[in-house]
């Protein structure tokens, strides 16, 4: 077992939790008494020669006046040892006259290891998450496993023989620094307090603003109920918090295949960033075939069926009411707030301006597309944070 060392960085966090009870002065001396944080400033870096009695022996240690002139670096106080899983790692000291502060030794010791121990549980925390992001990185980008990959998840309680669904979340981008970065521990502290989950589900980080939730599938039995789950995160961080949140949720499940599942989300996501709301892969379409093309091919087709009244604002959008009421005359015009003779004539106009029939079906496939890629263009100019 690795025996821990007491860090400057965990010592000045003591000293600044206990000093805020304590107007004592107080010193923490590491392992080799050397002093490594107090509230003296000019103490830090030096020998302390009581606190190397108290490690030896591992008792504490009353300094007196007279014991100050005999010790190096020492005043009069009282000197504690510092356990950790029953080992002395290191001691924190009082400064005063030992009659005075004995009354706070015990409390101080306590209030210090309790430090320790939860500052150790949240690096082993830190640690095992890291663990899991690069296990779960790997298994996303490899093809297969072999059985060394399986002893490693079974290391870090990761089963690969289970299904795994992935959940992608990602944090609306337009959201202030901060509000990102305050994110993550919400998530987390949702994840494991208030979602339905099972024991083998994983949360972790997935990069800026990213997560991903690790499904077990076997045992979702019913897919509703993982909706509701996501549903009712996305509509608690947007009321509690104000944070939008895009969820993208894969499909395809089956034993040692991550990719699948991940790449699925991906796609999901992409998609769910342009309104912000939950998409599930089994549900997109069109979506997918419109994501795959190229930037400049996109604009290609748009120009070449648009061009002649993308910027009459009136012909889209009766267009696009159009084929949203199904084709309907009457719905289309009672929504647009016109007469129907009025919706006839500026269907006419579209098809004498573009030459395509928005009423015959490969026209409607035509000005369904291109509106299609319109609105993705325009959500990508809206996303650019430049």
């Amino acid at each position: 077992m690795i025996r821990l060392q007491l860090l400057p960085e965990l010592a000045k966090k003591i000293i600044h939790e206990v000093e805020s009870v304590m107007t004592e002065q107080l010193i923490v001396v590491g392992g080799q008494g050397i002093i490594i944080a107090s509230t003296d400033k000019n103490r830090i870096g030096s020998f302390h020669e009581g606190a190397t009695i108290v490690m030896k022996s591992g008792h504490k240690l009353y300094i007196s006046d007279e014991d100050a002139k005999r010790l190096k670096g020492v005043k009069p106080g009282i000197n504690l040892p510092i356990y950790y899983n029953k080992k002395v790692i290191g001691v924190i000291g009082i400064t005063g006259t030992p009659s005075v502060v004995e009354p706070y030794a015990e409390l101080l010791r306590r209030m210090t290891e309790l430090i320790i121990r939860e500052a150790q549980q949240k690096e082993k925390e830190e640690w095992e998450t890291r663990g899991l992001e690069a296990f779960f990185y790997e298994w996303i980008h490899i093809q297969d496993v072999d059985q060394e990959f399986i002893d490693r998840g079974q290391i870090l309680g990761v089963s690969v023989e289970i299904p795994y669904i992935c959940v992608l979340f990602q944090v609306d981008v337009h959201h202030r620094d901060e509000v990102l970065r305050e994110a993550q521990p919400l998530m987390t502290d949702f994840f494991q307090r208030s979602f339905e989950r099972d024991p083998t589900d994983f949360f972790i980080r997935w990069g800026n603003g990213q997560f991903i939730l690790i499904k077990n599938a076997k045992n979702n039995n019913s897919p509703t109920k993982l909706s509701r789950e996501l549903a009712k995160w996305h509509q608690y961080f947007k009321k509690h918090y104000g944070i939008n949140l895009a969820v993208g949720v894969g499909k395809t499940f089956e034993p040692f295949k991550m990719n699948h599942t991940y790449n699925e989300a991906k796609k999901a996501l992409k998609v769910a960033q342009k309104h912000l709301e939950i998409v599930y892969y089994e549900n997109l379409l069109l979506d997918i075939v419109l994501e795959e093309i190229s930037a400049k091919t996109r604009q290609e087709f748009i120009d070449r069926i648009l061009s002649e009244i993308q910027s009459d604002q009136e012909l889209l959008e009766t267009i696009h009411i159009y084929y949203k009421h199904q084709l309907s005359i009457k719905d289309s015009a009672d929504a647009l707030h016109i007469h129907i003779n009025t919706l006839h004539y500026r269907l006419n106009q579209i098809k004498e301006l573009t030459g395509i029939n928005p009423k015959c079906p490969e026209g409607i496939t035509l000005f369904l597309i291109a509106l299609s890629l319109l609105k993705l263009d325009n959500h990508s100019i809206n996303q650019d944070p430049n």
